[in-house]
């Protein structure tokens, strides 16, 4: 949570600012700048220095080997295009990971003053944050997913690749989904799109496109919420998909993205 803080006000600080160091990485809408790399710096100083024997990495490059057998997956700014078009909808993503399990996941709206926490077996909290300052969990309001149970009354949000070939794909088969349900939604952060779930404002997340440190936070938020979450057929093999979504509509989603899958 302090380091999440800390990232949060680095790119605070940064929005208000013009834009420096913007670079392309998988294609030419994936983009990057120098706000990523130094919120990225300052939650890697962070965990580097509490726990220096463990493993880390992070979307935008950084990584440390360890001997703990714990796991740091760090998105120093999820919702990168949001914030390059000071679009108010972007997060700083932590989570470490025992096994391959989520064990501690947090996810931090600065723009909102929101941070989204969970502790494996702890339940899911949102506190208020203020700029650079960690919350106090004491004060925090508890999460639970949507109770409903008919599909065709959810609000689903995804999202999708940075490969305009890939977007297409997706868009069939959202095409074929949205039919089932209530509305699709894309806000362009997917952890604070899972983030959302697990505090009840859309019954669930679906797409076909990410990594593992855009849902690893938000998926253990979302269980500890009370939600479920499955993984389905990414836009290629080799890339994973993920639902996630209150408990009671969950196996009548998954079914509808199985259903429109190509044979």
């Amino acid at each position: 949570m302090r380091a999440a803080a800390r990232a949060g006000e680095i790119l605070l600080e940064r929005w208000e600012q013009p834009i420096t160091g913007r670079a392309f990485k998988t294609t030419a809408t994936d983009e990057v700048s120098d706000a990523d790399h130094a919120a990225e710096a300052a939650v890697v100083g962070i965990i580097r220095e509490a726990h220096p024997d463990d493993t880390i990495r992070s979307e935008e490059g950084a990584s440390a080997t360890g001997t703990s057998g714990r796991r740091w997956l760090i998105d120093p700014l999820d919702g990168t295009t949001n914030f390059l078009y000071r679009i108010p909808q972007w997060s700083v993503s932590i989570a470490c990971l025992e096994g391959d399990k989520p064990a501690v996941g947090v996810v931090h709206d600065p723009v909102k003053r929101e941070m989204f926490f969970a502790q494996r077996g702890g339940g899911a909290w949102v506190a208020q944050a203020a700029p650079g300052m960690t919350p106090d969990p004491w004060r925090a309001r508890a999460l639970a997913v949507t109770t409903l149970t008919d599909p065709a009354m959810a609000l689903v949000v995804t999202g999708y690749s940075y490969s305009a070939e890939e977007r297409i794909r997706q868009h069939s088969r959202e095409a074929r989904l949205v039919s089932g349900v209530r509305d699709l939604r894309r806000f362009g952060s997917a952890a604070l799109d899972l983030a959302w779930v697990a505090a009840g404002r859309v019954d669930g997340y679906a797409e076909q496109f990410g990594e593992p440190w855009d849902w690893a936070a938000g998926r253990l938020i979302v269980e500890e919420a009370g939600g479920r979450v499955s993984d389905v057929p990414g836009v290629r093999p080799g890339v994973p998909g993920i639902l996630a979504s209150g408990a009671a509509v969950h196996d009548a989603l998954l079914a509808l993205i199985r259903a429109i899958e190509p044979a």
